[in-house]
């Protein structure tokens, strides 16, 4: 096996370790502090990386919201469709950036504190979870409104 591929497999060992470890640590957060407590603390760190990724991508001159969010989302993944549409913005997702999130809906609530948190840095007041791939549909939306 070349050394490309090895890394590859490398790579993709330590994703979807990763990815379970997530899992089962949202599901001790459910166990121990409940199912309400475990969302907040997931969106409130969430929206703080957002906040973080937001920071940095205006020190970088990206200083339009739509466009370093499609770049932010791209880079995890996500493949992202950004559409403007009276005064708020409609995110949909092809791709989660998590690995079957229909196992864990909670994922859903990282990715909506982020965009939210990143949202917020530009000005934008609230996010909204319009639908989800753990939620059976066949991408995930939300719409970001204005502040």
């Amino acid at each position: 096996m070349g050394e490309v591929r090895k890394a590859e497999v490398r790579l993709r060992t330590l994703l979807s370790f990763y990815d379970s470890f997530l899992k089962l640590t949202l599901k001790g957060m459910k166990e121990v502090i409940g199912e309400r407590g475990a969302a907040s603390v997931l969106k409130f760190a969430a929206r703080d990386y957002g906040a973080s990724l937001a920071k940095s991508m205006k020190a970088l001159g990206h200083n339009e919201l739509k466009d370093a969010l499609a770049m932010v989302l791209d880079r995890a993944g996500a493949e992202p469709e950004i559409v403007e549409e009276d005064g708020k913005l409609l995110v949909k997702l092809k791709n989660c950036p998590f690995r079957r999130p229909e196992e864990e809906p909670f994922l859903c609530i990282i990715t909506e504190g982020l965009i939210e948190g990143f949202s917020n840095a530009f000005g934008k007041a609230r996010t909204n979870k319009l639908r989800t791939r753990a939620d059976g549909a066949d991408h995930c939306a939300f719409e970001i409104l204005p502040s």
